[in-house]
């Protein structure tokens, strides 16, 4: 029974140490749909906009500035993650754009737009 616990408790210990910690956004939005969406499963950075050029992540609103040390951050505690950007589809392009480039600068490689599937009208 004691090396059958050892074992329960080493996958335990396994567990916890390799899973992926996701930073929500904090929001929901209403996403284009497109035809080619893909699922990601690898987005452990969220970064919302809403309709009227809110920024959101872990949860609370940010500034455009903040973006970039947020993604640093994030970066540093998990080096292979990836940003995923949740717009809604009736947000400021420009805002989008910037919140991009502001995940980049910070050294985000892989950066996402989200979308969700179906075929768009």
């Amino acid at each position: 029974m004691t090396p059958m616990l050892d074992i329960v408790f080493i996958m335990l210990i396994f567990f916890i140490v390799t899973t992926s910690f996701v930073k929500e956004a904090g929001i929901e939005v209403n996403k284009p749909p497109a035809e080619t969406a893909v699922p990601q499963t690898q987005g452990n950075v969220m970064i919302a906009i809403t309709e009227n050029g809110d920024i959101w992540m872990q949860k609370k609103v940010v500034e455009l500035e903040q973006v970039r040390l947020l993604v640093e951050q994030a970066k540093a505690e998990n080096p292979e993650g990836s940003v995923v950007i949740l717009a809604d589809e009736n947000a400021p392009t420009g805002v989008v754009v910037q919140v991009m480039d502001g995940a980049r600068l910070g050294g985000a490689d892989r950066v996402a737009l989200a979308a969700s599937e179906g075929s768009g009208s």
